[in-house]
Order: C-alpha cells, then sequence, then structure tokens
C-alpha cells in the first residue's frame, strides 16, 4: 500500500493525482465502511477494560449474536511490540468471519473524572458550541483545571434536569490507549481493510441505558451508584428522571471509596432530593459485596436495592455496556423524562474520545469525493468502450468493403477504364465547345419581342427602320472573347411619345426592359444585372420637317405627316471576355 501525504503538502495536481491514486489502490470508493461509525458497522469487536480485567466481545448486528471474542491482556494494549500483533490478529478474526468491515469499540471502564465548565457557560442553546469545543479548545470552556491536551480528552455531559446548579460538565479520559487504536486503523489501511475505532467512557454508556437496567418508580428521584474497581460513579436524577449531576469518587487501591457515604448524603441534601432510591450496579469483580449493607444502613429511609438485569448469552454479568451502546433501547412509558432520549439521540452518551485525529482524515477524500472520482472514472471506461466500439464498427465496415467484388483491383480493368474515362472526357469537351457556340445569344424571336416591348401599340412612336448587329470582340491569345450586340432603331413620334422616349435613354429605363424581356423569353443574354456585361443607350430626337399639323382623329398611324418629331435611338450591349455568354475561339478538341 502507498504511503499517502496531507494534501496540504501538494499542489492541486499532485493533491488530484493521490486522490486519483486512493481511487485506485483502496475501496473507499465502494466500501462505505471507510466512513461509518464503528458502532453503525456490521461486526463490531468491544474491548472492555477496568484495570483489572480486559474482557473481549465479538457482535454481529444483523444476527444479534454475541460470542467470547479473542484472549487478550493489557499488555495487548500497551507495548508496542504486542500492540502490532494484536492488531494483526484482530483483522484476521474479522476476516474469518467474512466481514468487509470491522468496528473495534473499547470500554473504558479503567478511569473516570469530571471537569466543571466555567460559570458563565450557562446557556443551554450553546450545548452544541461547548461540544465542539471540549474536543477542539477544551481550555476556553473548563474552571481552572490543568489542560494538557496532548495527555488528556474532554468531552461535555448536559445536566438536562431543572434546577441545577450547572447546564453540565466535562467528562475526561487519558490518551494511554491511543497508540492501539492508531495501531487498528494504520493495520486495516495497510491491508485495505476498513477498520474503524471508537472509545467510549463505560459510565457514560451505563447512564444512558439506566432505564433500561433499573425499577425506576415514575415521580420518584433516584441514585444510581456505579461501583467499578477503580473508582465509583454517582449518577443523581430528580423526580423527573432527569439527571441533575453525575460526580465520581476514586478508590484509592481499596475495594470502595472512603467517603462514599459522606458524598452520597451531602451531595443528596445539596440537591434536595427527599429520600431518593439509591440502586447498586456492580461492574468489578473485585467490588465490595458490603455496599448494599452499608448504605441501606445510612439510608433507612429510602429504597436501596441492588440491580439485576438480564444479561444474553455471551455476555458477561458484569460487562453491560457492549450491550447498551448496540441496543435500540426504548425509554418505560411511565418515565416522562427526555434526558435518556436525548443522551442515545444526539449521542451524548457514546461520545468517541479517541476519535481519528484530523490530520489523518484530511489526508484522504471525503466519501462525495470518491463517489465522483469513480463517477468520472467509470465515464473514461465507458468513453473508452465506446471507442472500442466504434473501432470495432469501422473495421468490420473495412472488412465488408473489402469482402466486394469491386475492391479487387485488375491492371487490365483500370486500364480499359481509364481509356473510356479520356474517351468520355474529350466527348464532353466537344459538347461543352458546341454548347457554347449554340448559346442563344442573339435569337430573332425575342429581338423582335424587345422590339414590340421598347414600342408599344397606340403609343404615339412609328418605327421605320430597325437595324441588330453582334460582332466578336477579338483579342488574339485569349480561349474566349466578347462580344458586342447593337440596335439601331429610327423612326417618329408623336408629342406624347416623348416622355417614353426620355425614358428609354434612361440608364434605368432600358435596364429595366432588358430585365423584363429577359425574364419573359427565358434568354439570359438580355439580363444586365450578370457581372461582365455593360448596357448603353443614346436617343437623338429631332422635329420632323415633313410635318403636317391637323386632327389628330384624322391622322393615320402610318402617315409620317403626321408625326411631330424623328428620332434615332441605339442600344449597345457589351460582353466582356469573363462573360458566361463570351464565344469559345479555340479549335473543337
Amino acid at each position: 500500500m502507498a504511503t499517502f501525504v496531507h494534501p496540504s503538502s501538494l499542489n492541486k495536481f499532485r493533491q488530484f493525482t493521490q486522490a486519483c491514486s486512493v481511487l485506485r489502490q483502496t475501496t473507499r470508493a465502494t466500501n462505505p465502511a471507510w466512513y461509518q461509525d464503528a458502532l453503525d458497522l456490521d461486526v463490531q469487536l468491544h474491548l472492555r477494560m477496568d484495570g483489572l480485567t480486559l474482557s473481549t466481545f465479538l457482535f454481529t448486528r444483523s444476527t444479534g449474536q454475541w460470542v467470547n471474542g479473542p484472549v487478550l491482556d493489557e499488555p495487548c494494549l500497551r507495548e508496542p511490540a504486542r500492540m502490532a500483533e494484536t492488531a494483526l490478529a484482530i483483522l484476521k478474526l474479522a476476516q474469518s468471519h467474512q466481514a468487509s468491515a470491522l468496528g473495534v469499540i473499547l470500554h473504558l471502564a479503567d478511569e473516570f473524572a469530571t471537569a466543571e465548565l466555567k460559570p458563565e457557560l450557562d446557556n443551554p442553546a450553546a450545548l452544541p458550541d461547548l461540544r465542539f469545543a471540549a474536543a477542539n479548545d477544551p481550555a476556553s470552556i473548563l474552571d481552572g483545571s490543568a489542560i494538557a491536551p496532548e495527555q488528556a480528552v474532554w468531552r461535555v455531559l448536559p445536566y438536562p434536569g431543572q434546577g441545577g446548579e450547572s447546564i453540565g460538565t466535562t467528562i475526561t479520559l487519558s490518551r494511554q490507549f491511543s497508540p492501539f487504536l492508531e495501531s487498528l486503523r494504520q493495520t486495516g489501511d495497510a491491508h485495505n481493510f476498513p477498520i474503524v475505532t471508537c472509545a467510549l467512557s463505560s459510565p457514560l454508556v451505563l447512564t444512558m441505558g439506566l432505564p433500561q437496567l433499573l425499577p425506576i418508580e415514575p415521580g420518584k428521584s433516584f441514585v444510581t451508584v456505579l461501583q467499578y474497581p477503580w473508582f465509583t460513579a454517582l449518577v443523581f436524577c430528580n423526580e423527573h428522571a432527569d439527571l441533575m449531576l453525575i460526580r465520581t469518587l476514586q478508590h484509592r487501591f481499596q475495594h470502595r471509596a472512603a467517603n462514599l457515604r459522606h458524598a452520597l448524603a451531602t451531595t443528596n441534601a445539596s440537591l434536595e432530593l427527599v429520600d431518593p432510591d439509591i440502586f447498586i450496579l456492580d461492574f468489578g469483580q473485585a467490588a465490595d459485596g458490603s455496599l448494599l449493607a452499608d448504605i441501606t444502613q445510612s439510608f433507612p429511609a429510602s429504597r436501596v436495592c441492588a440491580a439485576d438485569p438480564t444479561i444474553p448469552d455471551g455476555i458477561q454479568g458484569h460487562c453491560l455496556e457492549p450491550l447498551i451502546a448496540t441496543a435500540q433501547l426504548v425509554k418505560p412509558d411511565a418515565i416522562t423524562s427526555h434526558t435518556f432520549e436525548t443522551l442515545r439521540d444526539d449521542k451524548w452518551g457514546v461520545q468517541n474520545f479517541l476519535p481519528t485525529p484530523n490530520e489523518v482524515l484530511e489526508i484522504f477524500p471525503t466519501r462525495r469525493d470518491m463517489v465522483l472520482l469513480r463517477a468520472a472514472r467509470l465515464s473514461w471506461i465507458g468513453l473508452a468502450a465506446a471507442g472500442v466500439l466504434v473501432l470495432g464498427w469501422l473495421a468490420l465496415g473495412v472488412i465488408d468493403i473489402m469482402r466486394r467484388e469491386e475492391w479487387s483491383f485488375n491492371p487490365d480493368e483500370a486500364t480499359m477504364v481509364k481509356s473510356r474515362l479520356t474517351k468520355l472526357t474529350n466527348e464532353r469537351s466537344k459538347t461543352l465547345h458546341w454548347d457554347n457556340l449554340l448559346e442563344d445569344r442573339s435569337k430573332a424571336w425575342c429581338t423582335m419581342e424587345l422590339l414590340s416591348r421598347l414600342f408599344p401599340e397606340d403609343t404615339g412612336m412609328l418605327v421605320k427602320n430597325f437595324l441588330h448587329t453582334s460582332k466578336p470582340d477579338t483579342i488574339p491569345g485569349q480561349a474566349k472573347v466578347g462580344f458586342v450586340k447593337e440596335w439601331r432603331i429610327t423612326g417618329f413620334a408623336r408629342e406624347e411619345a416623348l416622355q417614353l422616349l426620355n425614358e428609354l435613354n434612361t440608364q434605368e429605363g432600358i435596364s429595366t426592359r432588358f430585365a423584363k424581356i429577359a425574364k419573359i423569353t427565358g434568354n439570359a443574354a438580355f439580363d444586365p444585372q450578370v457581372d461582365n456585361r455593360s448596357i448603353a443607350v443614346n436617343a437623338r430626337i429631332q422635329e420632323n420637317n415633313g410635318f403636317r399639323p391637323g386632327p389628330l382623329d384624322e391622322f393615320s398611324n402610318l402617315d409620317e405627316s403626321t408625326y411631330g418629331f424623328s428620332f434615332d435611338l441605339t442600344i449597345t450591349q457589351r460582353y466582356e471576355a469573363t462573360d458566361p455568354m463570351a464565344v469559345n475561339v479555340t479549335r473543337i478538341p
């Protein structure tokens, strides 16, 4: 397994390549257990350390079965040489059960201490902020305690009970088992197998499960004595079953705390609890068995009893913490308090005292990032597969073409085809040459149509002579030559026809009529809009010396003496050598 470094020491490109390496070399994109809590995994190994004995239990959530775990002793959790062996043995145990991940939960029952919050921190709404500060900046919330974050950890425990002096307290534990949990996680990383660790405080877990362990009487305050080999925890709840105070008494190498009865009495008085029920829970093999009689004698008005909870197979009688931490506890209907629901729903009772350090968590991408990287990788694989399919399809197409008869190359057939192509090319050249020569450049009927359109009937004009000529514009050395077409029209006009003559004598007027002739006849030779051709007009109007004035209705249209003017109209249309109708002058191919 490759060694990964913190992304802060890498540039953006190296961060991306390291994330891709994590995707390729680990199962973090496919196994969600890497990002789950230890108590949420299906296979869990619970280790309970009370200072005298180390108990282990293997729990399978899917079946609800408890079995005894591997036989371990305290040096397995403390000595560096044995920690590595223990971590490897635990890994093999999980793999032998066909587990895809393992949650290792360490129940710390060998130490328990409280530290008070600063008096000014009495706002219940600030509990989420206090919870964060206890894990990251404990000095900001603790009241006069020696702070050594490298040696101890703190977690907040709220007091939901009404009338309490404080909104909560903090629980502190040492970091003595941090190296062992770190060894477990490193072993899992080295073998690409999720080993998720969690360190719980046994008294907090038991406090969360008190409604299921004790015969609580509704409307009656109660005190729970949690007796461990090295300390005793006292849990005080009011008549509403709300947690008001939790305190701890160290045994100092005795079977029980010397000041237990005094502490119980003074705390009970300060909280103003009237004859509370007192329940004793014994969680140590070397605990003092005479405690029940002594407390009964000291509190004659209270109900004092030793709780005897039901224990499933596979769990020892003094090891209730694993059962409570994994069970879906249901609050009895007679209890109206929300304290115990809060402890479980908000996970106050199962706070992880020795989590994976942030600097280690930040080395690996988040679950969302891994899902995105995996989706991107699958997209690239899909594109590559699509590319292979396209190439395969093209290859099959090429093979299919090569199997056709047309693919077979015959030199003789190629020569014959080439000869035929040469002949066809020559024939096409001849056809194009003759088509050019026979182009409709100057058809007679189109010319007559032009004359009738220029001089409509009954417009006061008489055409006497009409001459149309066409001659090439010869320039030596060119493959095509342009040509010039000329229309010369002479005749007579009356006064009402002068406007028409003047209109014809303009560039716009003559172009409009030529465009109309081109459209009517379909003869492109008259189209004035084609580039490389031009049109010019010149009209000369004179008085008719033979004009005899008289009544207009007595005039004959063929009598020249009835026209007051004579005209000479010349229209010249020039086609350049680049015009589509230019004439081929080369020899026929």
